[in-house]
């Protein structure tokens, strides 16, 4: 059970209308990735896997302690999820140039097709639902959306 002392280390918002707003748009996040899930091609993967392909198709390669530190996860998840990813023939390994003992994954053609949407029913189906956005609807949502990812990044690793 969480202490209450535990519970307010983590919220330092004292105003009860933000609070909602927060828990509505919390809720609001979950129930459009629920919704995501279920459709398509993506749905083979699970979230974690899904996200860590995502990242190694966009920044390319790096090692799997580096894939681990973004995704926020431990180097044994992390090396389970790409074990099933090099399977499935999404990622690659190759060794390191400056360093032969330690392995660069990659993610292959088929990943890159699936990450940028060409062959996932997902974002296609995502996209198609920003259709119905304006083009500053959707700047607004992105540069929201990334700057609530940067500062709960920020959050839980206090520098």
């Amino acid at each position: 059970m969480i202490e209450e002392a535990t519970l307010h280390q983590h919220t330092s918002v004292a105003d009860p209308d933000q609070l909602t707003e927060a828990a509505e748009l919390y809720h609001s996040i979950g129930r459009l990735l629920r919704l995501l899930r279920h459709s398509g091609d993506l749905g083979q993967l699970s979230p974690g896997a899904a996200s860590a392909l995502a990242t190694i198709a966009r920044s390319g390669p790096m090692r799997l302690s580096d894939l681990a530190n973004i995704e926020r996860v431990s180097a044994p998840t992390m090396s389970r999820m790409v074990t099933g990813l090099e399977k499935g023939g999404y990622i690659a390994r190759e060794a390191d140039p400056e360093d032969g003992r330690a392995q660069l994954l990659s993610a292959t053609a088929r990943a890159h097709d699936l990450v940028t949407g060409l062959t996932s029913a997902r974002i296609q189906r995502f996209a198609a639902a920003m259709g119905s956005l304006d083009a500053a609807q959707r700047e607004a949502l992105m540069g929201s959306l990334g700057t609530l990812i940067e500062a709960l990044g920020q959050e839980s690793n206090p520098a």
